[in-house]
């Protein structure tokens, strides 16, 4: 045996003996390891219950808990062990069974006015010296190849809209994704979610399926969004400041919203559709009077029904970048206007008593911008529970 042939086979056998010795530390040590750097991330207490590290580091942990934050009865990393030499962090496999995350949304911070410029200034945190910059933490380029959850449930909870809050519940959720990396890398990320939306005891639940697929590179995509049976009584705090449904009369309303994404180059356009597919009234007292937002809800309603043949909807189109989305009530806010002007083509015209009584015209309705502003009053004003819920 040659020199070269004993200075091959040592090096061997002391990789072996490096790699021994870190698989038998990570397999005694690897629960505590996981913990402390959660907690270290989250600032949350974690607790995990199994942890094991094949010799291939092929990671399975069950029963991880970071509290208030996250619980995930079983987790599944492959890594790709090559990627390392290309110093890329690649995972082949990532799967997650029956995790389930909770998010919530703070009540927006209390402003004491009466606080003098004195103590503003005192309450300023100090500024650090220049010589002093904060140290980033660099992390290697990754990537994974394949994403699975399976039988997962999302909680959100809006503390910013009332003092109870509104609970809105993402579960049995379905989802695939593959070649999703994060440095730039030619090829395509396909991905596929599916789940459903409880909403009010006794009610159906929503159903929530996207689908579609993604070049990062090119900036290009394609997709589809689909929110069926959203319960709008349900959503009824994020609108409740500027409709009444009492005065309405609306007791049960359900919507429809689905959206196709078509990107090129960076360049979005999304051609959104909202239909109103259920809606129930409640019936009017013996001898009780109608409300004026109650006869608007009628009317627009007629009106709607008689641009769309029956139906009541929008459709509308949102261009945006993908590097930088924005979408927002306004878009819901034009389409329906648009409505409004194409039924006061059809006739429906604010000044003709048989569409709009007198008595509603001596109520303030005298425009056409006063006319948007007090339909808008109306059951359409449920497509902001929409946005805003997705935030």
């Amino acid at each position: 045996m040659n020199k070269t042939e004993k200075i091959l086979g040592l090096s061997i056998i002391s990789l072996a003996i490096i790699f021994g010795a870190i698989y038998i530390f990570l397999s005694v040590a690897g629960k505590s390891i996981i913990a402390k750097t959660l907690e270290s991330l989250t600032h949350k207490k974690t607790t995990v219950g199994y942890f094991n590290l094949s010799p291939t580091l092929d990671l399975e942990i069950k029963k991880l808990d970071i509290d208030g934050l996250a619980k995930i009865d079983s987790i599944y990393i492959s890594p790709n062990l090559l990627s390392l030499f290309s110093g890329k962090v690649i995972v082949n496999s990532f799967k997650l069974v029956s995790p389930e995350f909770t998010i919530t949304k703070a009540p927006p911070a209390v402003v004491n006015e009466q606080k003098t410029s004195v103590d503003l200034i005192s309450a300023a945190p100090p500024t650090p010296p220049e010589s002093i910059q904060p140290k980033e933490l660099k992390l290697l380029p990754f990537g994974f190849k394949r994403i699975r959850i399976e039988n997962g449930i999302v909680n959100y909870i809006d503390q910013s809209i009332s003092a109870n809050g509104i609970k809105i519940v993402l579960k049995d959720i379905s989802c695939k994704i593959s070649n999703l990396y994060f440095f730039p890398r030619r090829g395509i990320t396909n991905f596929e979610l599916k789940g459903k939306i409880p909403w009010r005891e006794g009610q159906v639940n929503g159903q929530l399926d996207i689908e579609g697929w993604l070049n990062f590179f090119k900036k290009d995509m394609q997709a589809a969004l689909k929110i069926k049976d959203i319960d709008a009584i349900y959503l009824y705090p994020y609108y409740s400041n500027w409709v009444n449904l009492e005065k309405a009369r609306i007791e049960r309303a359900k919507l429809n919203f689905s959206v196709d994404i078509n990107g090129l180059n960076n360049n979005i356009i999304a051609e959104c559709h909202l239909a109103l597919t259920d809606m129930v009234r409640k019936p009017l007292e013996a001898g009780e009077a109608e409300e004026k937002a109650s006869k608007l809800t009628n009317k627009v309603l007629d009106m709607f029904k008689a641009v769309d043949q029956g139906k009541v909807e929008l459709n509308f189109s949102v261009k945006t970048k993908m590097d930088n989305p924005q979408f927002g009530f306004g878009n819901f806010k034009m389409a329906f206007e648009d409505k409004i002007t194409k039924g006061m083509s059809l006739g429906f015209k604010p000044e003709n008593a048989l569409v709009f009584p007198l008595k509603v015209m001596e109520g303030g309705v005298r425009s056409f911008a006063d006319l948007t502003r007090a339909a808008i009053d109306g059951i359409f004003a449920i497509g902001n529970g929409v946005i805003q819920s997705a935030k």
